[in-house]
């Protein structure tokens, strides 16, 4: 198999449908993979998969804790009210998109490396391991999702028609963090201390991403920062369709998911050249 996949020229790896198929094409073996990091992530825990509930939660608490009434933190986007609740529920649309590319990129960044007897084995795909560990966030951010509309449901009563957006707003999000996730799994073999760098970076950009705060409270001269980040038009685009009940911004949404498809195209074509010598470092 290794052989055989020597042999195959370099651009056949951006094929643009390529990776796709391969994913559909393996799609048993993702879903067994996903199945066993999320068995392993609470195994031996004293209330199990509950931590999926308490987790959220209890980041949600403190953040509002410590923004919305020690701070004083103020929302003034959106047209709606000035509460403690709306303020809660906006942190909580850009946590949780923010949750699932972290949770991607972390448990991509070492996934290799924890894994040398796939890499020995000729006959397995190692492109699949980046794949199941954002799938693995994907799952866990369908329950922050859940919460987020219980919350919604809870204080608005009620659910806005452009929250059906919210699974096109999603896409954008799962190619861009496939392709960063390639990315990071590929280095991560060749560079250990990688782990330790993505640590401070998704720190740094954590607060560099409008989590805490809207675009329109960035000072005008310095939101073109924000463009270069497409989690903030994905975090933006879900707060539009779930709080505000506004249809997302179509073009600004193509743009994103373009950028994320060609992120996701290049980290593939990263990963399938590089694996090659994954076996000669581990």
């Amino acid at each position: 198999m290794r052989e055989i996949t020597q042999r195959i020229p370099s651009w056949k790896y951006l094929n643009p449908f390529g990776a796709l198929l391969g994913i559909w094409g393996y799609r048993e073996l993702i879903n067994q993979l996903v199945r066993r990091n999320i068995e392993v992530r609470y195994k031996g825990t004293m209330i199990g998969v509950v931590w999926m509930v308490v987790t959220p939660l209890v980041m949600l608490a403190v953040y509002t804790f410590v923004f919305g009434i020690v701070f004083k933190a103020r929302w003034t986007a959106g047209g709606l009210a000035d509460s403690k609740v709306a303020y809660s529920l906006l942190l909580f649309c850009g946590m949780t998109v923010f949750n699932i590319f972290s949770e991607s990129v972390n448990g991509s960044v070492a996934i290799v490396t924890h894994n040398p007897n796939y890499v020995k084995k000729v006959v397995f795909p190692l492109e699949l391991l980046p794949v199941s560990a954002v799938l693995t966030a994907c799952f866990f951010g369908l329950i922050w999702i859940g919460i987020l509309l219980l919350g919604i449901v809870l204080f608005f009563h009620k659910i806005c028609l452009a929250a059906i957006c919210l699974p096109l707003i999603f896409i954008p999000l799962v190619l861009f963090s496939c392709g960063i996730a390639w990315f990071i799994a590929s280095l991560g073999v060749f560079i250990r201390d990688l782990t330790h760098v993505m640590g401070i970076v998704l720190l740094v950009l954590y607060f560099m991403t409008p989590i805490f705060y809207s675009v329109e409270m960035v000072p005008a001269k310095l939101r073109f920062i924000f463009l270069f980040n497409p989690l903030a038009l994905i975090i933006q685009s879900v707060r539009q369709v779930l709080m505000y009940g506004q249809w997302p911004d179509w073009l600004a949404l193509g743009g994103v998911t373009l950028l994320s498809t060609v992120v996701f195209q290049l980290g593939y074509f990263w990963f399938m050249k590089t694996k090659r010598g994954f076996a000669d470092v581990l």
